[in-house]
């Protein structure tokens, strides 16, 4: 009777700790089932899960060089692959030339303003002048009046001379015959005659020669006033063209310089 309790025991120790060897060795199994699957894995159909970092050039053409391969490790600032740059080369000879033809046209543009303010200093010039020679005309005029005046009245006082010379000349020839009268005084008489008449043409002379003067003054004083209009309209004129001018070109020279292309 003890035998078989002892027996029985055996059997049921024997057997728990066969249980628990099972299970330790179906979760040592487990484990390293576990283990190869994740990092030995094997199967015929499979997906591989990467990150992906994407590149967007600053500028679009085609690839000539790629430099790296797939799955090779980069650096920061490690070259990747270049890109076809003979099109951006081409247009930025092409911004280049129109830059130095706009450059040329605006230097041109500046030698002209540079010309128009010379010639609005001329104009400025011009019209003082023109001023100071209406003032001086006027007084020319003011004097050829005045000299005009002067010899209407000289002009005057000779036609009041000769005329009383001449009839004291007829007055006295005819009481020659009478004897009333010297040939003396008859001959002074005729002399102071043709005396004052000689003096009357003169002053007639001298009247003419006063208006001629006169007339003289005033074409001058006009040919001075339309010289000053002249000079005024082109002082104005090159104002404007200098005010008109000068913004563009000031305007085409900063879009020049801030559009300025660099080499890549």
């Amino acid at each position: 009777m003890n035998t078989d309790t002892t027996t029985t025991k055996s059997r049921k120790v024997i057997g728990r700790m066969l249980s628990v060897g099972i299970v330790i060795a179906a979760m040592a199994l487990g484990l390293e089932a576990l283990y190869n699957t994740n990092y030995y894995p094997r199967t015929d159909d499979a997906e591989v899960f990467a990150n992906f970092i994407g590149i967007a050039p600053q500028v679009d053409g085609p690839i000539i060089r790629l430099n790296v391969r797939d799955n090779q490790f980069v650096k920061q600032g490690e070259l990747l692959y270049e890109i076809d740059d003979r099109p951006y080369r081409y247009a930025l000879e092409r911004a280049l030339s129109e830059q130095a033809t706009l450059e040329g046209q605006i230097e041109d543009e500046r030698r002209r303003i540079a010309a128009l303010v010379s010639g609005v200093a001329v104009a400025k010039a011009n019209i003082q002048d023109s001023q100071t020679d209406i003032t001086r005309w006027e007084a020319v005029i003011d004097q050829a009046r005045a000299d005009v005046a002067n010899a209407e009245q000289g002009v005057t006082r000779a036609r009041a001379e000769w005329a009383y010379s001449n009839n004291n000349l007829h007055r006295i020839e005819p009481l020659l015959e009478k004897q009333f009268v010297t040939v003396d005084q008859v001959d002074r008489a005729r002399t102071s005659e043709i005396a004052q008449a000689e003096a009357l043409k003169q002053a007639s002379s001298q009247l003419q020669l006063s208006q001629a003067g006169l007339q003289s003054a005033l074409a001058q004083y006009e040919h001075s006033k339309a010289t000053l209009e002249q000079s005024q309209a082109q002082h104005e004129q090159s104002m404007h063209a200098v005010t008109t001018l000068e913004p563009l070109v000031k305007s085409a020279w900063g879009a020049s310089v801030g559009g300025e292309n660099r080499p890549l």
